[in-house]
């Protein structure tokens, strides 16, 4: 028997760590038919989250209803405008005090012990940032959606093991350059130490930015694979869409020129360059007008500059450091292949094969 730290049988004091304190920020925009399968899915955990944080932003259909009528649980924040997941994330942040905070897509289902597997390691480990599910596809939950981040010598930024089998995942928790932010838990030390999400990028690419803001001040990060959700791959946007198209070029370019170290730019300038001028040839091939205003803007921006000043001023890991991250550049065969496999396994008619 233990009564607050003092051990009855023989007296001796022993030191009592309290639990952390989790809050699950969730942004939504028009996911009243997302938001009952992901929230009835938290409160089926093993370990519930202290709090639960829905940011509203200024859907049109009746998810404030929907949350007011049926989870009076949820602290809803309605904001009067869509501000994006970035910063619709950010204030959901703000909104809470917990020493852990769990971003999560509306459009994800997260199975009983997923929150539980999830914060584990960050209770353990002092030094460690971030970790990430494993997020399968919903339609087709044999095969992986996304297990982290990796990020690539021509600047791509992937998710890590998608399209590849579940079944083939190795149980243990894995280092990963960073999560994906759809279901990911952060430390809220890291986050007052590297800053939060970037509200600028609106949408996409804003988690792979705060995980190279994390690596370049050495925080660690690990995919925690027992921890699953089922993804309903790009609910919101729609996977293929001109508004993810745009965002994700723009994007693209914004966390390069924020984040990649000046040594690492000019080491590996052809194979960025040769990149986009790749991606911009098949955009015009395949009429992606969204796509290449998102490179043109990608190059715009008057605070990027500003930004990476700061960033780069605090940043306290060596370039070599950050180079054994960099994998090699993936052919535009392989590249083409995957993501077609991707928009499959996306669909509702999709069949694990």
């Amino acid at each position: 028997m233990r009564l607050y730290g003092l051990r009855t049988t023989d007296y001796r004091l022993t030191r009592y760590t309290p639990p952390m304190s989790v809050t699950i920020v969730i942004v939504n925009w028009n996911g009243a038919g997302l938001l009952p399968g992901c929230l009835d899915s938290l409160r089926a955990q093993t370990r519930p989250a202290d709090d639960i944080v829905v940011v509203d932003n200024g859907s049109t259909d009746h998810s404030l209803m929907l949350l007011a009528d049926s989870y009076p649980e949820v602290h809803t924040i309605a904001l009067p405008r869509n501000f994006g997941m970035g910063a619709g994330t950010n204030v959901g942040i703000r909104a809470s005090d917990s020493t852990i905070i769990v971003a999560l897509n509306n459009d994800t289902i997260a199975e009983p012990g997923w929150l539980e597997a999830l914060i584990a390691p960050l209770e353990a480990d002092s030094r460690l940032g971030s970790t990430m599910s494993t997020m399968l596809f919903a339609h087709a939950p044999e095969w992986i959606a996304a297990a982290g981040i990796t990020v690539h010598r021509n600047g791509l930024a992937l998710e890590d093991l998608s399209a590849t089998r579940h079944a083939d995942l190795p149980t243990a928790p894995r280092p990963i350059f960073g999560p994906s932010g759809g279901a990911a838990a952060y430390r809220r030390a890291m986050l007052d130490d590297i800053g939060l999400f970037d509200g600028d990028f609106f949408m996409y690419l804003e988690d792979v930015d705060l995980a190279w803001r994390a690596r370049l001040r050495g925080w660690s990060s690990l995919h925690v694979p027992k921890a699953i959700v089922r993804h309903v791959y790009s609910a919101s946007s729609g996977q293929g869409s001109p508004l993810k198209s745009f965002h994700l070029a723009r994007n693209r370019l914004w966390t390069l020129r924020k984040c990649l170290p000046l040594s690492l730019a000019q080491r590996h300038a052809w194979a960025i360059v040769g990149y986009d001028l790749a991606a911009c040839g098949y955009a015009l091939l395949m009429r992606d007008w969204a796509g290449l205003r998102g490179r043109l803007a990608g190059l715009g921006g008057g605070a990027i500059e500003r930004k990476r000043r700061t960033i780069q001023a605090r940043r306290s890991v060596a370039s070599d450091e950050i180079a054994r991250w960099l994998l090699p550049s993936p052919s535009p065969r392989a590249l083409l292949r995957t993501r077609r496999r991707i928009d499959e396994l996306s669909q509702p008619s999709s069949v694990a094969r």
